[in-house]
């Protein structure tokens, strides 16, 4: 059975059997492995089991990166002894189906490769052609698909800022997160589809939209109840101006323009 291997400092700590098609990592408890560090974003990862069979990790556009084997990947197919890393701590992915796959594999290689040098020096009848092409062909469908590791590592947390000029985000101050704003519309909500996750009392989906405009980027929403304090007053459409002060649930944000 797949499992995975939490460890912390080389030290292994949890192991999870993947029973699921769908597996969430990140700090909030509602995921099947919840990992409590500030390096960690709420939905950070998600692996799942692709219609080939292969379980695949997706990075949920994570402020710290998700890594496979020191290489940070957007998507990637998982393969047997993988190490994983997110925030300070690694997993390892651990599939015993593809190793017996891989030995089947290769059974099946040495077994072509000899019947194939017999073939060159013996007639074989038609039948043999087409058990060997058979063989080859099944040989190279169960080949793993190659790893797509994505885009290289980005410079360390500490230096993202400068990274990218020009790129507003907000602190969540309470918390000491930090989201970039790189997209023409961010959403604030309760959802697994909110760029942003906000819990509290009467916070719904896309509960707060941040939308980039020609004339700056207005803070805007829609939502009756959940009300929203930009430096301490209520609204529901805003400018932001660098380091305004946002309230909404139990979350406050601080607005940087970062030029």
């Amino acid at each position: 059975m797949p499992r995975l291997i939490v460890s912390f400092e080389n030290e292994p700590s949890k192991t999870y059997d993947i029973r699921e098609p769908v597996i969430t990592i990140g700090r909030l408890p509602e995921n099947t492995i919840s990992i409590v560090n500030m390096g960690v974003s709420r939905r950070h990862s998600r692996i799942e089991l692709d219609a080939d069979g292969n379980y695949v990790i997706s990075d949920l556009n994570s402020l710290n990166g998700t890594f496979v084997n020191s290489a940070r990947v957007a998507r990637t197919v998982l393969a047997d002894g993988d190490k994983i890393l997110i925030g300070q701590h690694a997993i390892t992915f651990e599939n015993d189906d593809a190793v017996r796959v891989t030995v089947d594999r290769d059974e099946a290689e040495h077994d072509e490769n000899a019947t194939a040098a017999r073939t060159r020096t013996t007639p074989t009848p038609e039948s043999e052609d087409v058990r060997l092409v058979t063989a080859a062909e099944s040989a190279i469908d169960e080949r793993p698909a190659e790893k797509d590791n994505g885009p290289a590592p980005e410079p360390a947390d500490r230096d993202k800022a400068a990274a990218h000029p020009g790129c507003p985000m907000l602190i969540e101050t309470n918390k000491h997160v930090v989201y970039k704003l790189d997209k023409p519309i961010t959403t604030l909500g309760n959802s697994e589809n909110d760029d942003i996750f906000v819990d509290g009392m009467f916070i719904d989906e896309q509960h707060i939209v941040i939308e980039k405009r020609d004339d700056g980027v207005w803070l805007s929403s829609k939502k009756l109840l959940g009300p929203i304090k930009v430096n301490g007053k209520k609204t529901k459409l805003h400018c932001l101006q660098h380091k305004d002060r946002i309230e909404i649930g139990t979350s406050t944000f601080r607005y940087m323009e970062n030029e």
